[in-house]
């Protein structure tokens, strides 16, 4: 089994503009007709004429691009080409050197295999640092993929909060400060010429020298919440790159906590929110 969907061509046109005008890319539609995927009216096709009526259907091939994992998975709501799951810290998204064959994107497709898919091919959509805990969205096809990456940010927005050093004046503010590599590599430094990066914020709650924040991200930069917060003398709980390791947490404070996104498919739009981790200092539970 795998993702099949349906058009009907409502003028004289080609298979091919059918497709395109569906969100199919220019990529994706070369793979189809290279594995013979494409279907008019129930045949195999190529990109031939079709006329007002025509049904054009297509089914994703299976790929073995991405290796299964029976790793845990936490959906927090499965739609029909989404997947909205909680990512736990420690987890990476996306396979890597220390993570070659268990990480988000491996779980994804070893649930989908699970429900009867043939060679999943899933799209991490919002991807999070290994040791950084919540919300991500994951299109279960690369259809979804395209059509996501069509829409640019008008359909998606993310919301994350975090535990930082020290009180925080003003409480409400954005942190304006371009960012570039460091010499190490790794970590990202506040730098002239360096690329624009925008964090607005706001505290939630304080305590004994500590601050719940809520952050909206105007840019998408590497680490820019760690590196900002960082910046301007409150780094992040817990973050060996930017502050300090403590003994009551092996990990940043930080949780991607909002999501809200449209679903091209449908043009429905979902929204979703997560408390603070139960882990997070006891006076956020209370």
């Amino acid at each position: 089994m795998n993702f099949s969907f349906q058009y009907s061509a409502e003028r004289a046109t080609t298979v091919k503009r059918v497709l395109m005008r569906q969100g199919v890319s220019h990529r994706l539609l070369t793979k189809l007709f290279a594995a013979n995927a494409v279907f008019l009216n129930g045949e195999p096709t190529e990109n031939q004429p079709v006329i007002h009526g025509d049904k054009v259907r297509f089914e994703l091939p299976p790929s073995a691009a991405v290796t299964i994992s029976d790793g845990a998975l936490t959906i927090v709501q499965e739609l029909d080409d989404w997947l909205i799951v909680n990512k736990p810290v420690g987890l990476a998204s996306v396979p890597g050197p220390s993570s070659p064959d268990d990480s988000l994107l491996n779980r994804a497709a070893g649930y989908l295999a699970a429900a009867g898919i043939d060679g999943p091919q899933p799209a991490i959509m919002t991807r999070l640092d290994r040791d950084t805990s919540g919300l991500v969205l994951i299109a279960k096809h690369i259809f979804a993929q395209g059509k996501l990456d069509q829409a640019g940010d008008s359909g998606l927005t993310k919301q994350y909060q975090a535990v930082v050093s020290g009180t925080i004046d003003p409480a409400v503010g954005t942190i304006t400060l371009p960012l570039a590599k460091a010499a190490d590599g790794i970590h990202r430094e506040v730098a002239e010429g360096g690329r624009v990066a925008i964090t607005d914020y706001a505290v939630a709650a304080t305590h004994d020298g500590l601050s719940l924040v809520n952050i909206v991200l105007q840019t998408g930069r590497t680490h820019q919440i760690r590196a900002h917060f960082a910046a301007i003398g409150h780094p992040l709980v817990g973050d060996p790159l930017y502050g300090e390791t403590t003994s009551a947490y092996g990990h940043q404070l930080l949780q991607a906590s909002g999501l809200t996104f449209t679903d091209p498919f449908t043009g429905l739009t979902h929204s979703y929110h997560l408390a603070a981790p139960a882990d997070w200092p006891a006076f956020l539970q209370a």
